[in-house]
């Protein structure tokens, strides 16, 4: 036990290191009055839908919808590439008829989405469906676009 004791307190002085009462510890994250989060520019998303394409395959069994879209984030903010989780509405003539969770990654603040769902029944008309995106979560992840000052051409 006395060869662990230098590792054991290795962990306890790494710990004390992150004192929650200095200052600027957590001063640097912005909260409202509610002390709840406050989000800058950087931290939006906002998801455009471009390049919608709907086939009804009534081959089969049942029906299928098979649909490719194309999402891209407005903003183009400082990370090109990030982790995007969010909802796939289904709608025929204004009922849901399913809402798929789905995760993805934008690629230079983009990414294209195949998605295959059965439909209730036979007959429905591409321009009878309607296919909303609500994003849930993201999270950026690296490479980082970072421009300095002296890095900017004249």
């Amino acid at each position: 036990m006395a060869n662990f004791k230098p590792f054991m307190l290795l962990p306890v002085l790494a710990l004390l290191g992150c004192d929650e009462q200095r200052p600027h510890f957590f001063s640097d994250i912005a909260l409202d009055e509610k002390n709840k989060f406050t989000y800058h520019e950087a931290h939006q998303l906002s998801l455009t839908l471009s390049k919608l394409t709907k086939k009804i395959d009534e081959s089969g069994f049942s029906p299928m919808l098979h649909t490719e879209f194309h999402l891209e984030d407005e903003q183009h903010g400082h990370w090109a590439q990030a982790w995007v989780a969010f909802n796939i509405s289904i709608k025929v003539s204004e009922q849901e008829i399913v809402s798929i969770q789905r995760a993805g990654v934008l690629q230079n603040h983009s990414m294209d989405i195949k998605v295959q769902q059965e439909l209730p029944k036979f007959g429905i008309k591409p321009e009878h469906i309607k296919i909303h995106i609500q994003p849930i979560a993201w999270m950026p992840s690296y490479p980082l676009n970072i421009l300095v000052n002296d890095q900017i051409a004249p």
